[in-house]
């Protein structure tokens, strides 16, 4: 058989799958079984498990269980390399599997560190290897099936699409993307959700305003888990059923009444970074630990970078002195943009990675979104590495002196010397 014939045998087999895979099972397979990919409800801010965790009135959402999904993933994966090397004498332990991975993955942090921080690697690489592997675990959970897609059945929030339930699963008829977005979820039809399915009303963050409600005006709210609307909703229909005319097969008085079988899900679990306060609170403890690195290794004087008393006092000898005052000055701009950078860089990168995959599943559902997971899991060990990485060179910059404040030590040793 000739090269040519493969070729076209191989582009045929080709074209097959991909219309099996990215046509016929998006648009026609799924959805005739009702289980087509559905539009996902995009948010930025975590969705409440629980409004009343525990009863001690805060509430559970579902990046604080990812949290503690992958706590204890890393402290599993000390546990295992731990127990390993406690398990053999030194001089016959030898690292396999897992272990071994984790050495080379220790070495190879410890000569990046070591480069740029010398002596003072040891007090900052356990923070930078933390950072780095809570990341890339929080990162590649979130390509786990399930992760996004398995949590509790609520009321499609006003909006964002809604879709009846099929049993457990919600229910995605329709061989078109129009027909797979979903229904547009409007007040009423929120609204007349929460009257049927009281048990199925979203939780919701204590003291927010539920549906229905104003945060103004005066209005009391609903406390949070009771069945919202429940007396805004009811005047309105009632209203509407009295005015004349009124007929309840009508499709006016269906578009009034709303649809009271419009249901999203509240996932268990979200990818952690796309959440801003793990990421913000990721760049704050990196930020205080670099300013107690600096005070470690120099001492109060680390605080010459940003108000350079030295260089005031001595502006008679140097008058450009006055330059690295300001610089001084600038620094400290500097210092608090790392709060920026470092939280909404991770944060970007996922959310808008997670984005990708959500609609190029919705789009073709098949075998393509295949290269996006690739993708993601390059992206994912990209991100946790720059923001370890970052992590040792905010420190290297805190732990060695400037040039203005070693001359001027010297000049003190020299001085006190003579």
């Amino acid at each position: 058989m000739s090269a040519t014939r493969r070729g076209f045998i191989l582009f045929g087999i080709l074209v097959v799958v991909t219309a099996v895979f990215c046509v016929w099972l998006p648009f026609f397979g799924l959805p005739r079984a009702g289980l087509g990919v559905g539009l996902p409800q995009i948010t930025l801010k975590p969705e409440v498990l629980n409004s009343n965790f525990l009863g001690l009135g805060i509430p559970l959402t579902n990046s604080f269980t990812s949290m503690i999904l992958i706590d204890i993933v890393v402290l599993l994966m000390g546990w295992v390399v731990s127990r390993a090397v406690t398990g053999q004498l030194p001089s016959r332990f030898v690292p396999r599997g897992f272990t071994n991975f984790m050495e080379v993955l220790v070495e190879f942090w410890y000569n990046q560190a070591r480069n740029v921080l010398g002596e003072h690697t040891r007090r900052v690489l356990p923070l930078a290897l933390t950072v780095f592997l809570f990341i890339l675990t929080a990162n590649w959970i979130k390509l786990i099936p399930g992760v996004e897609t398995v949590g509790i059945m609520v009321c499609a929030e006003a909006g964002q699409p809604g879709y009846p339930t099929n049993g457990a699963l919600l229910r995605v008829d329709g061989a078109s993307l129009k027909d797979r977005a979903g229904t547009k979820v409007t007040e009423t039809d929120l609204h007349a959700c929460e009257q049927a399915h009281p048990n199925l009303v979203a939780p919701k963050l204590p003291g927010a305003a539920v549906s229905g409600e104003s945060t103004g005006g005066g209005k009391e709210h609903t406390p949070s888990g009771t069945p919202p609307a429940t007396k805004e909703g009811a005047q309105a229909v009632d209203t509407l059923v009295s005015q004349p005319g009124y007929s309840p097969g009508s499709k006016t008085a269906a578009q009034e009444k709303g649809n009271p079988d419009l249901f999203n899900i509240v996932p268990y679990f979200r990818p952690l970074a796309t959440d801003l306060n793990m990421t913000l609170g990721l760049a704050i403890i990196v930020f205080i630990a670099v300013q107690i690195w600096g005070i470690q290794a120099l001492g109060l004087p680390y605080f010459y970078k940003f108000i350079n008393i030295p260089a005031l006092g001595n502006l008679a000898k140097k008058p450009m002195g006055v330059m690295d005052f300001i610089v001084g000055l600038v620094d400290i701009i500097s210092e608090l943009s790392r709060l920026i950078s470092l939280s909404f860089r991770l944060l970007g990168n996922l959310f808008a990675g997670g984005i990708l995959l959500a609609v190029m599943t919705f789009l073709v559902a098949g075998v393509l979104p295949i290269i996006f997971y690739g993708l993601e899991v390059f992206v994912g060990a990209i991100q946790a590495y720059v923001f370890a990485i970052l992590t040792v060179m905010y420190a290297s910059q805190a732990v060695f002196a400037h040039h203005g404040d070693e001359e001027h030590e010297g000049e003190h040793e020299a001085a006190h010397a003579a």
